[in-house]
């Protein structure tokens, strides 16, 4: 054997084992820890179910999942730390609508670009928003609070953040209705929560968690809540279609996000790990039942079509209620 082809052979053999290697490389995801960033505080409901999803995905996997939280500015911290980690997975985002469809529409510049930056993977859980009223204002049901703010037009107050999409789809639904009421906009919702018991604010949308412990002394009253079914964790109250109102929409959602340019197996194991997550018996008992969150999984095809269409309504939605951020 000459000389030229013992080395165009051994060539050979070292090239087809290099393919070989970045194949195998390319499909073992995930080999370390992988960083879970969510865009608000712990002990949050969002927070519990990243929380929640992590423990599974870790066990999926074999590999730790860390929940690591970055809040503030509507998202935008966190969403901008994803945006610009390295495009490997080992980064992922556990952001809400504000990520993925309004905070383009509420701020003047975004660090990064929602659209070009960041990669849709798969939602995991729809949010179910109710409507809430504080015990002192008389109406118990959907339609006696209709009535009694549509004969009063700019008498009564609701709150919620600026922009956020109980703000966004409250005022949705008051122009749906026909109804005039004012925002009042607080920067917390401690102070918020605490004029709704006393009853200086009227009324407020929003998940189940801030109103459930008050439920029961009187000093909060849901009036419905979306879903197509009633929620387990509380049977009593009525889904806007049962409360006489089957053309209103109410929730958010929460999902997964990757950096532009991480390979596409990586993507796809990501998402078959949330189909597992999503249908996880335990996980939705303990993570999402509680909030009257309800499962979804999807592809990351499915997902970027739902955002086309979300985006044009955010963006009609915010520019009719007025809402602006600053950044």
């Amino acid at each position: 054997m000459t000389t030229k082809l013992t080395t165009f052979l051994q060539t050979c053999v070292l090239t087809t084992a290099c393919i070989f290697s970045a194949q195998a490389m390319a499909q073992a995801y995930p080999t370390r820890p992988v960083k879970l960033v969510v865009p608000y505080p712990a002990g949050g409901p969002v927070d519990g179910v990243a929380r929640g999803a992590a423990d599974r995905l870790s066990k999926i996997w074999g590999q730790p999942v860390v929940v690591e939280n970055k809040a503030g500015a509507n998202e935008v911290i966190a969403a901008d730390f994803v945006a610009k980690s390295p495009a490997d997975g080992y980064t992922i985002l556990f952001g809400a609508d504000p990520t993925f469809a309004t905070n383009q529409f509420l701020f003047k510049k975004l660090p990064y670009d929602p659209v070009k930056d960041l990669v849709p993977v798969s939602r995991i859980a729809i949010v179910n928003m109710a409507i809430i009223l504080s015990g002192t204002f008389p109406p118990n049901n959907m339609k006696e609070f209709v009535s009694l703010v549509k004969a009063n037009p700019g008498k009564f107050n609701y709150s919620a953040g600026a922009g956020t999409a109980a703000h966004v789809q409250f005022d949705a639904f008051l122009r749906q209705q026909g109804l005039e009421m004012t925002h009042i906009a607080y920067k917390g919702t401690a102070s918020a929560l605490q004029d709704i018991l006393s009853g200086q604010i009227q009324a407020t949308m929003g998940g189940i968690t801030v109103a459930k412990p008050h439920l029961a002394s009187g000093k909060m009253k849901l009036l419905a809540i979306n879903g197509n079914k009633r929620t387990k964790s509380l049977p009593d109250v009525p889904t806007y279609a049962e409360a006489g109102f089957p053309n209103t929409q109410a929730f958010f959602y929460v999902g997964f996000a990757v950096p532009k340019g991480t390979p596409k197996n990586v993507i796809d194991a990501i998402t078959t790990a949330n189909r597992k997550v999503a249908n996880d018996a335990e996980f939705i008992e303990k993570s999402l039942d509680p909030y009257a969150y309800e499962p979804i999984t999807e592809t990351p095809e499915q997902f970027a079509k739902f955002l086309v269409g979300d985006r044009k309504l955010a963006e009609k939605r915010i520019r009719e209620a007025g809402a602006r951020l600053e950044q």
